[in-house]
C-alpha cells in the first residue's frame, strides 16, 4: 500500500509560507537529497492553492539545470487535487466528493508512494 508523506519545508518560527504567500526564505540544500525523495513518489496530492501556485509551475530561462530538471521530475507525477470547486484539468484530477474514500482507493494502488503537497481547506 502507498503511503502519504508530508514532505515540507517550515520556518524555525513555524511558518510554511509569508503572510502574502512568500517562499523566498525557503532554499534548496544538497543534504536534503530531494532528488531521491521525488524519485521515490510517483503522485502528489494537492489543495487547489497550491496546485494554482505550483502545480503546473514552470522555471523561467535563467534558472539552474539542476532545478530545472527538479521540475519536470514534479510535474511527471500523477497528480490529484482536492478542492470543493470542481474543474476540467488535463494536467490533474480533481477530487470534490467522498475524499476519504478516494484516498484510499488511491493508497491502494500499485506504485511508489504519494507526497501530500497541499491541503483541502474545509
Amino acid at each position: 500500500m502507498k503511503k502519504v508523506i508530508l514532505n515540507l519545508a517550515v520556518s524555525l518560527d513555524g511558518f510554511i509560507e509569508g503572510a502574502n504567500g512568500e517562499i523566498d526564505w525557503c532554499i534548496m540544500d544538497d543534504d536534503m537529497n530531494f532528488d531521491a525523495f521525488i524519485e521515490s513518489i510517483d503522485t502528489i496530492f494537492y489543495g487547489r492553492v497550491s496546485y494554482d501556485a505550483w502545480g503546473n509551475y514552470q522555471p523561467d530561462e535563467n534558472t539552474s539545470p539542476a532545478e530545472k530538471m527538479m521540475w519536470k521530475g514534479i510535474h511527471s507525477k500523477n497528480k490529484f487535487v482536492f478542492s470543493h470547486q470542481p474543474r476540467a484539468d488535463e494536467k490533474a484530477t480533481f477530487i470534490t466528493l467522498d475524499t476519504a474514500d478516494k484516498v484510499a482507493e488511491i493508497k491502494q494502488q500499485g506504485g511508489k508512494d504519494i507526497w501530500l503537497y497541499g491541503a483541502q481547506t474545509l
